[in-house]
């Protein structure tokens, strides 16, 4: 088997990010589905790095509870969501240039096990792994990068939809279980609770921060369950064009499934499950935005805050009540220079492809996008 390190491309790392969980926990997510032969040797090793990795578990526990003596977090977290391929991956960047707020970076979304005791070491030895830039578009990764919560979530433990990226056959099961907390035990529901809350404080820990700002899509799903997690949670639901979110979005998977898949898939069927994912979410958060008190949302439209990215920021920040902007301007400037130098992929929507968005969706197709 013949892994070009160099060039540390995603479709031919030889291990999944499940790698960053326990063996336990690899167990639990693969039980009852099916591993296609063609990627045996792929999960092998997976649980096998996983299986090393958990030796080491006993100092990161230990550690936790030193570090959490004394610390007492009472900010309210602000969490970013809306689909995948809105803008929030922008959204995350720049909001966490303000120190006073912690974030997930990518290592810790891969090793939430080895955070806070086993950093120093393993990180330099994953990064002989680390992709050069993300799967679906040309984006720098680094493991200090600001990251969304999923893949940690996963590896903490079994309930996350990011393990449809493993078990892309299986999509279904996971929007309704890790979506819609659908045909789960009330001990699983509290370990997911237990996770997120501990994933939060490792990261505020990680990253010096006294409030935690989340970028994770799925959570757009999860507002009533966050709200009574955390009542005076803030909210920030980004919204860009039908056609191009979810363009963008089938092409990102695509390149997500390339390194991590442990099952072939039909690419045709899987199209249309990520459409109707869309009306999902979008029927999803008219229900529930409902429950968000005054004062604790803001709506941004991708298509204005790309050319309006400080006047938005500022708007957020002082509909939220959320202190810092004036301090973390300068920061502000320099990404913003770094982001105007950065060339995005050209591509053309063809009218195949939306007739199809248009008979699945409907009248949830925006507006301003038809």
């Amino acid at each position: 088997m013949c892994i070009h390190l160099k060039k540390k491309k995603f479709e031919l790392l030889p291990v999944t990010t499940l790698l960053g969980g326990s063996c336990s926990n690899i167990k639990a997510i693969a039980k009852q589905r099916t591993i296609d032969d063609a990627f045996r040797q792929k999960y092998f090793f997976t649980r096998s790095a996983a299986r090393i990795l958990g030796m080491f578990s006993s100092l990161e526990e230990r550690a936790y509870r030193q570090k959490m003596k004394g610390l007492n977090f009472v900010k309210p977290p602000v969490f970013i969501i809306g689909f995948w391929r809105s803008g929030t991956t922008l959204m995350h960047q720049l909001m966490t240039l303000n120190k006073e707020f912690g974030f997930l970076n990518t290592y810790h979304s891969v090793f939430p096990n080895h955070i806070l005791a086993n950093q120093w070491w393993l990180k330099n030895i994953a990064k002989l792994l680390l992709p050069d830039t993300r799967p679906g578009d040309n984006m720098k990764l680094d493991f200090s990068y600001p990251q969304e919560e999923e893949i940690a979530l996963g590896n903490l433990q079994p309930i996350s939809f990011y393990n449809f990226f493993y078990f892309p056959r299986d999509i279904q099961e996971f929007i309704s279980e890790s979506l819609f907390f659908e045909n789960i035990s009330e001990e699983q529901f509290h370990r997911w609770k237990e996770a997120y809350t501990y994933l939060m404080n490792t990261a505020l820990i990680n990253t010096n921060g006294n409030q935690f700002v989340s970028k994770n899509p799925p959570n757009t799903f999860r507002i009533k369950i966050l709200l009574d997690m955390f009542p005076e949670a803030k909210f920030i639901y980004m919204h860009r064009n039908t056609y191009e979110t979810i363009y963008s979005f089938i092409r990102f998977v695509q390149g997500v499934l390339k390194g991590v898949k442990l099952q072939e898939y039909d690419e045709t069927e899987n199209k249309l499950q990520l459409i109707r994912l869309y009306k999902l979410m979008q029927e999803a958060y008219a229900k529930d935005k409902v429950y968000i008190p005054e004062g604790q949302l803001v709506e941004v439209e991708y298509e204005y805050f790309k050319d309006h990215k400080k006047e938005e920021l500022s708007r957020i920040y002082n509909q939220l009540g959320l202190d810092g902007f004036e301090e973390t301007v300068p920061r502000i400037d320099f990404l913003l220079h770094e982001i105007n130098d950065f060339k995005r992929s050209n591509h053309q929507i063809d009218e195949s492809f939306k007739s199809l968005i248009n008979s699945e969706l409907g009248d949830l197709v925006d507006l301003n996008t038809k």
